[in-house]
Formats: structure tokens, sequence, C-alpha cells
């Protein structure tokens, strides 16, 4: 094979393989559009943020969007993977095995569930785990990486410092 034909493979090869990897970014990764308050001030109302769809990676202090409790059950009804109940932006503030925080409501002092996690907005007025409860984490659509685009058109400066509800890429909802 001479030369020419040895940089014309590499380079097919190399075009494949980017072509290849955009369908699986598309599978992995979302944009999320935050809608409501609940996270202020780390994110605001029309934020853009890029979702790791991915469920492993959940722990203290990451941004998470998860499915909207349901208002009669809370997370203790059925799961939605469609999203048409809505979706959350929290605050991860403890995973399982970790101490139970005091003011989540149930059965006392203890430490999270298996499976479980506890969520916060960063707003005071926030609906998370003070009210519902530890979500399931089967309810996590995603972690986010990183905000795209701040709201207002504003041009991103960097990781999203965590914050409020939306919804992956459908529109998202978010609490007071």
């Amino acid at each position: 094979m001479s030369q020419a034909a040895g940089w014309a493979v590499a380079a097919a090869l190399a075009a494949g393989a980017v072509l290849g990897a955009v369908p699986a970014a598309r599978l992995l990764l979302s944009a999320v559009t935050v809608q409501g308050g609940s996270m202020t001030p780390a994110l605001d109302h029309g934020d853009v943020l890029l979702v790791l769809r991915h469920r492993r990676r959940a722990r203290p202090g990451r941004i998470v969007v998860v499915q909207r409790p349901d208002r009669r059950t809370g997370w203790d009804g059925p799961s939605d993977p469609s999203g048409a109940a809505g979706w959350y932006v929290k605050r991860v503030v403890a995973a399982a095995g970790d101490p139970m925080p005091p003011w989540v409501p149930g059965d006392g002092p203890g430490r999270v569930p298996p499976g479980m996690l506890v969520l916060r907005g960063d707003h005071p007025r926030s609906e998370d785990s003070k009210q519902w409860g530890p979500c399931p984490a089967d309810r996590m659509y995603g972690v986010v990486l990183m905000r795209l685009r701040a709201a207002g058109g504003r041009a991103a400066a960097g990781p999203a410092p965590a914050r409020d509800a939306s919804r992956p890429r459908r529109r998202s909802s978010s609490s007071p």
C-alpha cells in the first residue's frame, strides 16, 4: 500500500469514528432548559444546561435532573420515564449510606436508604426532599455537566453552579 493510500485509510477511519461518536453523544447528552426559580441563585429561569444521562454520578453537591414527583403520591407513585409529568433540577444533598438530614420527613435520624437521593433546591421555597422525602435514584434523568447558555442569551461562563428545575430538551418545569 502506498503512503497516500495509507493516509486515505487513516482519514476514513478517523471520519468514521467522528461520525459514530455523534449518535453516541446524542444518546448520552441532552440539553435542558431551566424553568422556575427553585435553584436561584445558582441557576436562573431560562438557563440551558448540558446533562449527562447517567445515574451513577449522582453524589452530594452535584446538580441533577429528576422526574417531578406526583402531587398526590410524591415519589412513591409510578415512574414516568417519558417526562410527561415534568422534571426538577435539584442539588444532591445526600446519597445512599449518607446521614439523613434532619429536615427530611420520615422516621427520624438514620441513613439514606440504598437507591435513594436526598435533593434540595438552592432557593429556600424550593419543592424538594423537604416536602417529598428521599427521591428514588431511578427517577433521575441525569447529572448536569455545565451551563451551555445563561438566561437571556448571555454566554455561559463555565460549569453551572447548581440550581432549579427543568426538562430534558422537551422543556422542564420548576417549583417555586
